[in-house]
């Protein structure tokens, strides 16, 4: 059992990191998955430190050495600790506000504390601080302290876990709570944020992890695999309008068949077909649950969508232009910081006229473009700072392919996860904003930081 949880623990409290804010978002607040992400980030951030897996001929004080001098000379961990120490400045710079001047009888928006730095209204930069400190502590662990087995260990727990968390969500839909009804997505919502997003990512490294059972003979571990393909793959389709079901479809579609592909060529005892006869009974019992948790109308607009090829309404275009437009109005005033984390609902109320309420949803908080939403309220340097570490990932992957492509070995399906991440992430921030939701921040961070580890040197014997 020690030898267990030297070699897991670790992958564990990774897993439970990346996927803690699928199980929190239907029912707590903000500033509660906040504090729980801290708390947890403390708790990984030591195991890191203090217990990462041993590679062959090392011992574990070696290890640990190791872990540290690699985080201190890695660029990518000054970005992330820039990106910490960024936004929790930030959080603290509140005050922005929408406020009445009785002598003047004129609404307006109070300036933060500090005007010349990047504000947020009330405790909005709460969340994004902890996502920062847990995107530090799942991207360099998975780059620096995590071993070949406990990199697919982490899948494979991670994965599962989303699938319980979108049982969980369904069920309470069943039962109906009223806060997970109000997720389900619409033609238009007033959030733009939709939490099919990161349980469609969870649903790909279930795919993914698959591939472990085979080549490490973890036949006892299929039911994980189960449970994180058919549970993620419902809660996508369950949490996400039509186009991101259409977009996780093909890049569910990608792996499959790449996947089987490395298996053939690489293993040659029908494990291709074993593969697939489990993804496809994993995906089925995603279907069932839907069938059975999902709302009749909702079943059968999706389903109407489908056989249309109709994925967006007229409407979602007119309204998503005309947000796009008081959005690019409010950005050009406040080019470099923005006008606040969660301040956008304030410029419209300046902006908007009279007849364009008529159209827009009740509560809007965001719109339909990603990038003009990030770029409004965190401005081009916040912008920097959200975008830069997938920059140094992605040089870091294409080092490592370059080498990589003198061997004439196929690459670990974990090398899908940063391109399929990146298009996902770039083609779906033009639709709407999920990719910047906290959760699919970290899902993202986490395959996107193992996708490089796919074009490993040689093969090394390790404690995990």
């Amino acid at each position: 059992m020690q030898k267990f949880i030297a070699k897991y623990g670790l992958a564990a409290h990774l897993a439970i990191l990346a996927v803690a804010p699928l199980f929190l978002f239907p029912f707590c607040g903000e500033r509660v998955v906040a504090t729980v992400l801290l708390w947890l980030s403390l708790l990984t951030g030591l195991w890191m430190l203090l217990g990462p897996s041993v590679r062959g001929g090392e011992r574990l004080h070696d290890a640990r050495y190791r872990v540290a001098s690699a985080l201190l000379s890695d660029p990518l961990s000054w970005v992330l600790l820039g990106g910490i120490i960024f936004s929790g400045f930030r959080a603290l710079n509140t005050g922005i506000a929408f406020r009445y001047n009785a002598e003047t009888a004129v609404w307006y928006v109070s300036s933060a504390t500090v005007p010349i730095f990047p504000g947020v209204v009330g405790s909005s930069g709460d969340l994004d601080f902890a996502v920062a400190v847990a995107f530090f502590v799942l991207v360099q662990s998975c780059r620096h302290s995590v071993g070949r087995l406990a990199r697919m260990a982490f899948l494979l727990i991670a994965s599962a876990l989303a699938g319980l968390a979108a049982i969980v969500s369904l069920w309470a839909l069943l039962e109906g709570c009223p806060v997970v009804g109000s997720l389900w997505p619409s033609s238009v919502s007033g959030s733009c944020s939709f939490a099919g997003f990161p349980f469609g990512l969870c649903m790909i490294g279930a795919l993914v992890s698959l591939v472990a059972i085979f080549e490490n003979r973890w036949n006892m571990a299929v039911l994980l695999v189960l449970l994180g393909v058919s549970g993620s793959g419902a809660g996508m389709f369950a949490f996400a309008p039509d186009y991101q079901i259409l977009a996780f479809s093909v890049a569910g579609l990608v792996v499959l068949l790449y996947v089987s592909f490395y298996l053939y060529w690489t293993m040659r005892s029908s494990s291709e077909l074993k593969f697939l006869v489990i993804a496809g009974v994993s995906l089925a019992l995603g279907g069932l649950m839907v069938v059975f948790f999902s709302p009749a109308d909702v079943l059968d607009g999706h389903i109407a969508s489908f056989a249309n090829l109709r994925f967006v309404s007229e409407q979602y275009w007119t309204i998503r232009k005309l947000l796009s437009d008081v959005a690019f109005g409010a950005w050009t005033s406040n080019l470099w910081i923005g006008t606040g984390l969660g301040s956008f609902s304030f410029d419209l109320r300046f902006a908007a006229k009279p007849e364009d309420w008529a159209l827009l949803p009740r509560h809007v908080t965001a719109l339909a473009n990603g990038w003009w939403f990030v770029l409004v309220e965190r401005g081009i340097v916040g912008f920097v700072f959200l975008t830069l570490p997938f920059g140094f990932l992605l040089v870091s992957y294409v080092r490592r392919l370059i080498v990589s492509l003198k061997n004439a070995r196929a690459p670990h399906p974990t090398a899908l996860f940063l391109p399929l991440t990146l298009v996902l992430l770039i083609g779906g921030a033009f639709f709407d904003c999920s990719a910047f939701r906290a959760d699919a921040m970290l899902v993202m961070g986490a395959l996107a930081a193992l996708s490089a580890t796919a074009f490993s040197e040689r093969k090394r014997g390790e404690n995990g």
